[in-house]
């Protein structure tokens, strides 16, 4: 693999990084399916989800019980090894639940991928989500505002 290949591969993953933490937040779900091969493996704290359904099951109806995500994804890193293409950033992700809108919820992360070369685009094959700390149920400090969904900046025009 030339150091183009993997410099436009690069560019490639850190669109999907960041288009993960875009569907997430304004729930875009068919857009989400498009980031992922049909059969991704997602190894998250929660589970492990084999498939692209199996994940949207479980991912749906989580987001639904949130007034709202905020995903920042950071410090995005691309190579190349024997087993293929990878792919890490840092995530940054915060919620609050629909039943405690007085509480936020924070997680530092970090993701691994494994890219793949799938009906013509590189999709994210495999994917490992690794909490590094989190904050569960923090009343939320005075002062802070919070929109009422971050689905009100879903359109993009």
């Amino acid at each position: 693999m030339t150091a183009i290949d993997l410099n436009q591969i690069a560019v490639e993953s850190m669109r999907h990084q960041n288009g993960y933490a875009w569907a997430i937040d304004t729930r875009d779900w068919d857009f989400f399916r498009t980031l992922f091969t049909p059969d991704v493996v997602a190894v998250y704290p929660t589970g492990t989800y084999r498939g692209i359904a199996s994940w949207l099951d479980f991912f749906i109806p989580f987001h639904d019980s949130c007034a709202w995500t905020l995903h920042v994804m950071t410090n995005h890193l691309v190579g190349a090894d024997d087993n293929g293409v990878w792919a890490s950033c840092y995530g940054w992700v915060q919620w609050v639940y629909q039943a405690k809108q007085d509480r936020i919820n924070r997680a530092a992360v970090v993701y691994r991928d494994r890219l793949v070369y799938h009906d013509g685009a590189w999709r994210i094959a495999r994917r490992r989500l690794d909490q590094v700390l989190s904050e569960a149920g923090t009343s939320i400090p005075a002062g802070l505002k919070l929109p009422n969904s971050v689905l009100d900046f879903a359109d993009l025009s």
